[in-house]
């Protein structure tokens, strides 16, 4: 199947050993991670792109705190790699951000946070601290990637207004050939899937949560080490559904971050599974499931399409 031809994607800023990064992650900060310290009590929560890492925030901050949403504090949730943005920024795009006083380091930023951090990121494996997991505990959440290329087209349609936008056709596209923001979705995933059973890891599906959300809410409990009474884990499971996180993201507004504001982008989306059904053509889904069956030959990942 062809793909036609259609304008440049212009949300790319840099790109970092072959992988191509939006002007909101520091190329300096992708380079630093390597040396930043890891705390015992640390929670690292990773993800591809559109896998469900606010929700799975949610969870453990909801673990954290009790099962209280007003008790999360929401000042952290954004990705380690990314920037503080104090303010329109004096660069063009293709610039580098050396120079930039507009943007903070957010890595840096974390370095004052109180324990236990919540970290997230959507970086491969290679780029994290070596003792990352075996200092701290690492949650890594996976999502059937038919649904992650639908999310990822249905966010930026809503969130990316002064982007020149790609069609579903596009984005399609892009996903396919590697040429998405963080990189290739296979080689993200293998690479957390090959660690699963070390003991920092655990390894979940956001379609396994979705069948079950009190059972998943345990084992992350679990996995943290906060034991809690049934009823707490009642309320974590109630309250990070995605109709409760909608009406508490709206209630938060705008996150405020120091001297910064974080833009109100709409990260609380559908939640469902199999969504990726109302956009992929035939074509596309006979495509799509060669593509697949070349990229993870070998690899046991139990992906649910369903």
């Amino acid at each position: 199947m062809a793909f036609k031809d259609e304008a440049p994607d212009t949300t790319r800023e840099f790109y970092h050993e072959g992988i191509w990064f939006p002007k909101m992650v520091l190329e300096s900060s992708i380079t630093a991670l390597s040396s930043f310290e890891v705390r015992s009590d640390d929670v690292w929560i990773v993800t591809y792109p559109k896998s469900g890492t606010h929700w799975m925030m949610e969870i453990v901050g909801l673990i954290l705190n009790d099962g209280d949403p007003e008790k999360v504090d929401r000042t952290w949730t954004r990705c380690i790699e990314m920037s503080v943005d104090h303010g329109p920024a004096s660069k063009t795009t293709g610039e580098s951000d050396e120079g930039d006083k507009s943007r903070e380091p957010f890595l840096e930023t974390l370095n004052e946070a109180p324990s236990p951090r919540v970290i997230q990121s959507h970086l491969r494996l290679a780029r994290f601290p070596r003792d990352m997991t075996k200092k701290a505990k690492v949650i890594y959440l996976a999502r059937n990637p038919k649904d992650v290329v639908t999310s990822w087209f249905h966010f930026a349609n809503k969130n990316l207004p002064h982007f020149t936008h790609r069609s579903w056709e596009g984005i399609l596209k892009s996903f396919l050939e590697g040429e998405t923001a963080w990189g290739p979705w296979p080689e993200h995933v293998r690479e957390f899937w090959e660690i699963r059973d070390e003991e920092g890891v655990l390894f979940l599906f956001y379609e396994d949560i979705l069948r079950d959300p009190l059972k998943h809410v345990k084992m992350v409990a679990q996995h943290l080490g906060r034991p809690l009474s049934a009823d707490v884990f009642q309320r974590v499971v109630e309250n990070s559904s995605v109709d409760q996180m909608k009406q508490t993201y709206r209630k938060v507004g705008e996150i405020k971050d120091r001297n910064c504001q974080v833009p109100r982008l709409q990260f609380i989306s559908k939640g469902v599974a199999g969504r990726w059904k109302n956009h992929f053509t035939v074509a596309q889904n006979e495509l799509f499931d060669d593509w697949y069956r070349k990229q993870m030959e070998g690899s046991d990942i139990p992906i649910s399409f369903e």
